[in-house]
Order: C-alpha cells, then structure tokens, then sequence
C-alpha cells in the first residue's frame, strides 16, 4: 500500500531549468553592457532580443517543463495572451527615443494640433515686441550652434525665464526662425505640410501656407524635419518629401517652388528629407535626396531658377554649411559615408574624403580656423579633425590629423572654443580637446537634445526637454542650473532670439522671455 502511493505521488515542480535562463539572461545582457563594443542604442537592440528570448524560453518552460499542474499552465497561457491582447488594444507606440528605446502611450483619438486662431496684425509692426537679436536659420547667425553677443548673469541662469505662451503645434522636427516680431516654423497637418508665422510675444497664428506632403514614419516621426531660412523678406523652407518652397516672409505668398526629389529624380531618404536650405549670396543651396542624378542644386533666391548641379553624393541627413579661411570659401556637406568640398563659383567638387557607417550622419560640422574642420557621427563612429590642403598644382584635399571615438554625435550638433570641442556624446555631455581628440570629461546623461554655446556658458536642451546651464570649464563639468521646459520627446532645434528662447517638439511649442534688467 505505502508502494503504491509512492508511485502516484506528484514530482516536484522543476525549477532548475528557470534559474538557468534567468543566469543566462544576467550573463548576456553584463556581456553586452559591459564588455561589447558597441554603440548605445545597439546595445539597447541587443538588451531586447536578449529579453524576448528570455521571456520565450520561460514560457517554454512554464508550458513543457515546469510540472506544475496543467490547469495552472493553461490559465497562466490565457492570463498572459489576455494581457497582451489588452495591452495592445490600450497602449500604442508611438516613437522611439534617440537610444531607440519604444515610446508607449495610452491610445488617444488623435495626435494633430489643436486649433489656433489665426489673427490680423496691425499695421504698425514696428510696436511689436520683437528680438533684440534675430535668429535667421538652423543653429543661429553662422549656422554652428554659436551666439556670440550673448552672456547671461547668474542669476538668470538660475531663475527659469517667464513663460509668454504656450500652445499646441503640428508634427514634425522643424526649428523656429525669428526676425523681429515674427517666428517661423513648419509643421504637420493631416496629409499637408505647413509653413507658420506666429506673432513672437504672443504665439498668436499669423499666416500658413500649406501645400500636400506626409511623411510618416514610426521611429522617425511624422512631418518636416528642416529649419526654415530667412533672408530678407524671403522665407526659404524644405519638406520632408523634399519640396522646396520661398515664401514672401511678411504674408506667406508663394513666390517659387521645386520638388527637389523629382527634379534630381532622386528619393527620399529613409528618414525623411531634413537637411536645412542654405543662403548664400542669393542663392539656395539644397541635397538633392537618395541616388540622384547630383549631389547639391544652387538655385536663384529671386526668381527660383537653377543656376548649377554639383556632383553627385549620396544623401545624408545633414545640413550644408560655408566654409571661409582667408580668402578660401568652400561649400561644406556631409554626405552618406562621406564629406566633401565644394566651389561656390562653379560646380566643381574640390575633394571628398570616406567617413561614416551605413547608419546615418547628422551633425553639422565644425569651421575651424587654419584650414581645419571639425566632424563627428554617431553610433559608435566618433570623431575626427582633418586639414583642408590645397596643391601648387591647384588641387585641393583634405587630410585627417587624427580620429577617435571619443565625441559622436547623433543628432546633436558639437560646438568648440579655446581648443575644447563641447556636445553631447552619444546622449552624455562630454569635453574633449581639439589637439588630440582626448576627452577631457564626460558626465550627465541628457539625451540626445541641442545646445548653443553663449559668451559665458552651454545651453543644453536635452531630449525630454530640460533647459540646462553648464560652465564653458574644460576641466571639469559644472551644472549651474536646470529646469523643465516642455513635456515629450523634442528632438527640435532651440530657438534663442535674445531676450526669447523658442522651444518646441511634435506636440508642443513654447515661448519664454528673459528678465534684461
């Protein structure tokens, strides 16, 4: 008898098998943070295959080898698809950060811009409040992230400045622009794209010019991605399909329009299409997209015509900028695995050097003087300092003085003074120095935001939009102050038109003023 209830007796649940997918789990995920090389948001990849495995393999075990009895199994089965099933039906992703972590919401009826009432201004525009200093394009006066001029006391760096407005705004990644009382942006609305005049001091809507264009993307975001350019009363802006449009900036009338894509017969990039218009001497200079027939397209700034192609390149998401060293002026861009040199009297490219991964490149190089350039990408690529050498026969190159990995660059763009190169390193803030690429200090973790450098300090904008004021100190870092600004990813450029700083991101655009007295 007690043989027979030996016999029938259940075996133990087995559990040996779940503390083994568990140290396995431990194992790979120290392994990958702590002795892979690789870039952040790879690890972050990585980190999640690692935990999808790792919940399969349990529930393998739970419904196979656990022994546990298997009216438990079943209900544990259908507890869990239950809550997946509810979970799908109540959350939704609806991006993913700059480390590419998934950004989850609660499911909503929709995700467009409130309405905002558009208002008639008087014709006395000289009374409006207006900048002391204008902001006319991506990354401010010389398009490096530098506004010179400007030096804030302590005590302005540690009280938050006033709120003036606050509003909804349309989808997309575009800056604001300021000239005088007026700020300019572009934005997503349904299946158009925008381009907005909002009154600076008030935030009331001024004028839009809207034309059809939707990208739409879930890691990248949705709406246009480049900055609008002011020059005169023109307002040049670039969409995320890649239309090209210059506005009458006092009224918003189209002046002339391109669809840069066709015309090139080119794509659009994976992304989106978000490098920023250039202006120079009259003319726009714009990339062309995705396996174009031309790198670069110069057009007239009057009367939209195009004035010259330059070689092809392949696309990348940075903006073109110039370069002056004397009497030396290039055309500077950031292509897809590559930088190059370009005339800006003729449609010659002077020299072009590899750089890059197959992932894409962002960031706005750095003009430095002697003939130097400061260049940095992301995931895991890093940073080099190269020379731009011209021949006794004419010819021009561009060699690299030395690279490292110690600065790289997402999405942010890097900003350099008195030797030391500043910006945020692979979403921490970093210092290293420009004679060797060594990094001086590296502390806080900020994302992957903006910053400008003032006379007398860094503005950090970080990506879950927290204003941070640091010490321009090589030695160490040192956080004067730091105060919250907008709620939501903001992966958008800072606007700060002195005495207002203009923050905005895919939900939200906010406007704050300085105390100058």
């Amino acid at each position: 008898m007690i043989e027979s209830d030996n016999s029938t007796r259940r075996r133990p649940v087995r559990w040996w098998p779940l503390w083994v997918i568990g140290i396995l789990a431990v194992v790979a995920l120290v392994f990958v943070w702590e002795f892979r090389d690789a870039y952040r948001q790879e690890k972050n990849i990585f980190s999640a295959i690692i935990s999808m495995i790792t919940l399969g393999l349990m529930l393998l075990w739970w419904t196979f080898f656990s022994r546990i009895k298997w009216k438990l199994r079943l209900g544990g089965i259908l507890a869990v698809a239950v809550m997946v099933g509810i979970g799908s039906q109540a959350f939704e992703i609806i991006g993913v950060s700059g480390d590419l972590i998934p950004i989850i919401r609660l499911k909503s009826g929709g995700t467009q811009k409130a309405s905002v009432e558009k208002v008639v201004v008087d014709a006395d525009v000289e009374s409006l409040p207006r900048a002391e200093q204008d902001f006319l394009q991506f990354l401010g006066p010389n398009r490096d992230a530098v506004l010179a001029g400007i030096s804030l006391t302590q005590e302005q760096m540690q009280t938050p400045p006033m709120e003036r407005w606050r509003q909804p705004i349309g989808q997309g990644w575009s800056g604001f622009v300021v000239e005088g009382p007026f700020a300019y942006t572009q934005e997503q609305s349904e299946d158009q794209e925008k381009v907005t005049c909002y009154q600076l001091s008030t935030g009331s809507l001024l004028w839009e010019y809207s034309y059809l264009a939707d990208y739409s993307s879930v890691i990248a975001g949705n709406g246009p991605r480049a900055t609008p350019t002011i020059s005169g009363d023109f307002l040049v802006t670039m969409g995320s399909t890649g239309v090209l449009n210059c506005l009458k900036r006092s009224n918003g009338e189209l002046i002339w329009s391109h669809d840069v894509i066709e015309e090139a017969q080119a794509k659009i990039p994976e992304w989106g299409f978000s490098p920023s218009p250039l202006v120079m001497q009259s003319q726009v200079i714009v990339p062309t997209g995705d396996g174009g027939e031309s790198g670069l397209r110069v057009y007239d700034l009057e009367t939209g015509s195009l004035l010259r192609s330059y070689p092809k390149v392949s696309a990348s998401y940075s903006s073109p900028i110039l370069a002056q060293w004397g009497d030396v002026h290039q055309l500077l861009y950031m292509h897809h695995r590559g930088f190059a040199g370009f005339a800006t009297d003729s449609d010659q490219m002077l020299w072009d050097i590899s750089w890059g991964s197959q992932y894409p490149d962002v960031a706005v190089p750095i003009v430095l003087p002697d003939s130097r350039v400061f260049i940095s990408s992301g995931y895991g690529i890093g940073c080099a300092l190269l020379e731009v050498k011209a021949t006794e026969s004419g010819d021009w190159s561009a060699e690299q003085i030395w690279k490292q990995r110690s600065m790289k660059a997402k999405f942010t763009n890097v900003v350099a003074m008195d030797g030391f190169v500043y910006g945020l390193d692979d979403g921490m803030m970093a210092c290293i120095d420009l004679k060797k690429g060594r990094r001086q200090w590296k502390d806080g973790r900020y994302g992957h935001g903006q910053i400008f450098l003032l006379d007398n300090a860094i503005m950090i904008l970080s990506e879950k939009g927290d204003v941070i004021w640091m010490e321009i100190n090589p030695e160490e870092p040192k956080v004067i102050s730091q105060w919250h600004a907008i709620d939501g990813k903001t992966w958008n450029p800072p606007c700060l038109a002195w005495p207002y700083l203009l923050v905005r991101n895919d939900q939200e655009a906010v406007c704050f003023e300085f105390d100058v007295k």
